[in-house]
């Protein structure tokens, strides 16, 4: 077999070697340059803004509930401590807004016509909101100082508001082991709980958004409709009130629940001022929410337990019913609005 002479192999390989060196000595001319020769410091994402803060928002507000012949009503003055985030996409003219707020002090009174009570003090409770928001703002117009824009928004609510209106109190009876009897005198023996207010809102939002700069002023507004509203939670109500007949006990055991939907609007108008990115706003707000649904609650009937021989000893222990209650809301509705302030950055 004949072999390939080493000193031919080498010499090939030099030869390739120095055709590809005099290949790139002669690359073309059109390559791309540098990053600022491109131009890509010039991106999109110089283009984004962020402006955060904080808010006051005093507020006035109240709820309406009729259910099974009963209402249940409050007004109240809120006093709430509130964040706030804004990104801004000026190369898309489109935006999100994240806020969220907690209730700080609350007053104001209820009543309630299941337990007689009327105009009741309010001292306590909670009512807590978030909303995130996303907008686009296709309509700029500028003239000299001033400028502005009209787009669009949609988004998502929660609203939990939950004044305090007391305590709905319940018998915890969801069958015959969580009753005893009396030996002396046949008579049932359960525990008892409450709860207090529980409302929570998940909402959707739709809506309009203007913005204008006159002079060293800055102006917004934003209205938006609530075209759907999941609504539940409990109320501190006790419906069904307890009867003994001697022989028959009946009373609520659970508390008095309710689902339902809603729909509603919010608007929101701010005037301010801004200064080395600063932002200084004033302002109103306002929500309005109606719903419909259903509120249920159960219904536990006990007897006496029985003193079959008869020696003073009821020793046959009696028996436990339990019904479902079910029925339309008749009314219900929640509203809050006030001043508003604000406080936030740009950058």
């Amino acid at each position: 077999m004949r072999h390939t002479p080493v000193c031919f192999i080498l010499s090939a390989l030099v030869g390739l070697t120095a055709g590809q060196s005099a290949l790139a000595a002669d690359f073309p001319s059109d390559l791309r340059g540098g990053y600022t020769e491109q131009g890509w410091e010039d991106t999109p994402f110089e283009s984004v803004g962020f402006t955060t803060g904080i808010r006051y928002w005093y507020a006035q507000g109240g709820q309406e509930v009729e259910s099974f012949g009963e209402s249940f009503s409050s007004t109240d003055t809120t006093h709430f401590g509130e964040l706030y985030l804004r990104v801004d996409d000026n190369y898309t003219n489109s935006f999100v807004n994240l806020v969220g707020g907690y209730s700080a002090l609350i007053n104001g009174s209820y009543s309630n016509s299941a337990r007689g009570v009327t105009d009741a003090s309010i001292t306590d409770g909670k009512v807590a909101y978030f909303m995130g928001d996303f907008g686009y703002m296709p309509i700029h117009f500028e003239d000299g100082d001033n400028s502005g824009g009209l787009g669009l928004i949609a988004g998502y609510q929660y609203w939990n508001d939950s004044p305090d209106m007391g305590r709905g109190n319940f018998s915890i009876v969801d069958g015959p082991d969580d009753v005893t009897w009396d030996l002396g005198t046949g008579d049932p023996i359960f525990a008892g709980d409450s709860t207090v207010n529980n409302l929570d809102v998940n909402a959707m939002r739709l809506g309009v958004v203007g913005e204008a700069k006159v002079g060293a002023f800055n102006i917004s507004a934003e209205a938006a409709a609530i075209p759907y509203a999941q609504v539940n939670g409990t109320l501190a109500a006790t419906i069904s009130a307890d009867t003994d007949s001697g022989a028959v006990l009946t009373t609520q055991s659970g508390p008095t629940e309710f689902s339902g939907y809603g729909y509603g609007g919010t608007a929101q108008v701010m005037v301010g001022t801004s200064f080395d990115n600063w932002n200084f706003n004033v302002g109103g707000r306002a929500w309005y929410l109606e719903a419909r649904g259903e509120a249920r609650f159960e219904v536990a009937t006990i007897t006496d337990a029985v003193d079959s021989e008869p020696d003073g000893t009821y020793e046959t222990d009696g028996t436990v019913a339990l019904q479902d209650y079910v029925t339309d809301l008749e009314a219900f509705s929640m509203w809050r609005y006030g001043i508003l302030a604000e406080l936030s950055y740009s950058f």
